[in-house]
């Protein structure tokens, strides 16, 4: 008895052409994407900018570097929180900067990229204490920086906690086995609580678990576009506004309420 072909040769001619179809629609759709790109990079390089904004830009650059290096001299830096404060654990979220075209400074990027605050709308947390707080004074104009409650630090592991695998990939915290692996043999922890428990207590193990956990990438705060969402935003704004003096003196202030904020990003 004869065996018919499952795979006829005008199917597989059918099953080639697709993927040929396939992955030049990939190509063009690539090469449109690099063709975007590079307009966008040159309409930017031929944008005219006004005198007044390099001026102001211009100005504003000089007054926040000299904020950060007189900050660098002093050897007591001052703080809105008091020595005593019972806020020993802090969250910092990165904002976007103050003033529009504002170049940050060399030794305020670098306290950024060792506390991973190198992205907007990104979270760490860190330990109130002497050296953290001067860290925080010198980027103190592009962050905000509160208590968290031990609910809303359960709901960034929840929703936010990410780490990066043996094989460099970026991964959600999801897995109590991950934590079990990781620290099982050297800290003890077996399940995701275990590491919360650890960092709202301030325990010795507070470097390890903070270097292996990635920043928290947060939501971007919901803007709308209508007159009453606009309004409000207004209204926040002035509510919420930062004044800098000419004296280049940006005081470091902790949000009373830092749930609000992550509730808000989560």
């Amino acid at each position: 008895m004869a065996v018919l072909n499952s795979n006829p040769e005008i199917l597989l001619r059918k099953r080639k052409d697709k993927d040929r179809k396939r992955l030049q629609k990939q190509e063009e759709a690539r090469e449109k994407q690099l063709a975007q790109q590079r307009r966008k990079k040159k309409a930017a390089a031929n944008k005219f900018v006004r005198a007044e904004t390099l001026i102001s830009n211009y100005r504003s650059n000089e007054l926040e570097n000299k904020r950060v290096n007189n900050l660098a001299q002093k050897h007591a830096i001052n703080s809105d929180l008091p020595d005593d404060s019972p806020y020993r654990l802090l969250f910092v979220v990165r904002v976007p900067n103050h003033t529009k075209g504002l170049t940050i400074p060399t030794k305020a990027r670098q306290v950024l990229q060792v506390l991973k605050l190198t992205e907007v709308d990104t979270g760490v947390f860190v330990k109130a204490n002497d050296s953290t707080m001067e860290l925080l004074s010198l980027i103190a104009p592009y962050i905000v920086i509160g208590k968290p409650s031990h609910a809303s630090v359960r709901k960034l592991f929840q929703k936010r906690a990410r780490y990066v695998n043996d094989e460099g990939e970026t991964v959600k915290l999801d897995n109590n086995q991950v934590v079990e692996d990781k620290f099982e043999d050297s800290l003890g922890l077996v399940c995701i609580e275990d590491v919360i428990h650890e960092l709202t207590s301030l325990s010795p193990h507070f470097t390890a678990i903070t270097s292996w956990i990635l920043p928290f990438k947060l939501n971007a705060p919901v803007n709308g576009w209508g007159p009453q969402a606009k309004l409000a935003k207004l209204v926040y704004s002035e509510s919420t506004k930062r004044a800098i003096s000419m004296s280049r003196d940006f005081r470091l202030k902790e949000v009373e309420d830092i749930d609000a904020i992550i509730e808000q990003q989560n």
